[in-house]
């Protein structure tokens, strides 16, 4: 049985991010920065003129070195690599260490899923044909743990190798585990973080059909308004992000680069509906109790869920205020989907390596769309333009249906950068 090391601080070394505003951690931030929307009508035989979707797709790499038939693998393996090279690893001096691996996704290889579908219904007369003309290999892209294998496989050596799935949790679920691992003691590295690849049809129509995606026909760069009285839902997006974590100790002695120290974090569950958030937020405010309890400070900001939707916004702007009084006057927040869209299994992961970028740069992203703010989301909510800040301490709070609520806290390293 493995001891809890309580003094073991862990750290975050390195990031690499895939979105739809960018193929890389510095482009991504940059565009977040700069409060534009990556959202987009998408193009499809499956969408006419008359039943328009807006999306906002991942933005691959040029040269893209790791091509996959999977989108949801090769932004897995881009966005690992990426991370190791930032936290200036690499797979001989990992040989040495015991790496785990905690790479989570919302639903598996989705358009795997979709193709082999389509294949096997175009040919219904052979319901066997999959299996028998050596295609069955590909239905391995469609596991959930298939992304994580892939990075596992690409590093090497041993180690935990982990695949949360908690809706639109999972990244920040992945986070916390990883954090656990290192604190535990059962690895000395780990490469954490999300993927989802969601833009297919199928898909769009489930979330269109729960009522929870935008309903603007108009513009959509506008499709997504986190927190604006004219809010009509979100917009599904893509993407990924890995993290590396490791000891402090073991950053010190590499004289790694230190974006944020991790301070600690929590999952609870809200028991309201499948859906549905409680609308009293009581499951949230116990959250945040706790959140506050792990760090005994206030955050100088907070990155909110923010999804855009009639229901999520207030019950989250609510319970801060709830919990944190007329304090909550005191730090800044901002949702990241007005930009990016809603990146599902993906957007934990993004945004808290976004959170850890905010720590690193002095500077709050803003909420992308928000022009008219809702009288009953009364935050700090930094619409529209980035806003320096000091920022000592940043916390990051997920939400996923099926109940699942998440929150991590980040704090700037001070004596070593």
């Amino acid at each position: 049985m493995n001891v809890v090391h309580k003094s073991c601080r862990v750290v975050v070394t390195g990031i690499g991010l895939c979105t739809p505003l960018g193929p890389d951690r510095e482009s991504t931030w940059q565009g977040l920065l700069s409060g534009r929307s990556a959202t987009r009508w998408l193009s499809a035989p499956h969408w006419t003129e008359s039943s328009r979707m807006a999306g906002a797709p991942v933005c691959l790499p040029a040269s893209r070195p790791f091509r996959h038939s999977e989108p949801l693998v090769e932004l897995a393996l881009t966005t690992s690599n990426e991370a190791l090279l930032d936290a200036g690893l690499d797979r001989r001096c990992l040989e040495k260490k015991c790496v785990g691996v905690v790479f989570g996704t919302s639903k598996g290889g989705f358009h795997t899923f979709s193709r082999l579908m389509v294949e096997q219904r175009t040919d219904s007369g052979n319901p066997n044909r999959i299996a028998s003309d050596g295609n069955s290999a590909d239905w391995l892209d469609v596991f959930p743990g298939r992304a994580a294998a892939a990075i596992r496989s690409f590093v090497g050596g041993y180690g935990p190798v982990l695949v949360p799935v908690a809706a639109c949790a999972t990244g920040l679920a992945a986070c916390l585990r990883g954090a656990e691992l290192i604190q535990n003691g059962d690895c000395d590295v780990a490469l954490v973080g999300s993927a989802d690849v969601s833009l297919q049809p199928a898909l769009l129509g489930s979330f269109r059909r729960l009522g929870v995606l935008s309903r603007e026909t108009d513009d959509p760069s506008q499709a997504c308004r986190p927190f604006d009285r004219d809010r009509t839902g979100f917009v599904i997006g893509e993407g990924a992000a890995c993290l590396v974590l490791e000891r402090l100790d073991s950053a010190r002695e590499r004289h790694a680069h230190v974006y944020a120290e991790w301070l600690g974090g929590k999952m609870l569950s809200d028991p309201h509906g499948l859906t549905q958030l409680d609308p009293t937020g009581t499951s949230l405010r116990k959250l945040l109790f706790d959140l506050g309890k792990l760090t005994s400070q206030n955050p100088d900001y907070i990155n909110l869920h923010g999804t855009g939707t009639a229901t999520n916004d207030p019950v989250e702007c609510q319970a801060i205020q709830a919990v944190f009084g007329t304090q909550a006057d005191q730090f800044d927040c901002s949702s990241l989907k007005g930009g990016i869209g809603h990146l599902l299994g993906a957007a934990g992961s993004v945004e808290l390596a976004a959170t850890a970028l905010s720590i690193r740069d002095q500077i709050v992203p803003p909420t992308v769309n928000l022009v008219h703010p809702d009288s009953d989301c009364l935050l700090n909510l930094t619409p529209g333009k980035p806003k320096r800040l000091s920022i000592e301490q940043a916390w990051k709070l997920s939400m996923g249906f099926g109940g699942h609520l998440a929150g991590a806290c980040l704090g700037r390293l001070r004596e070593f950068v």
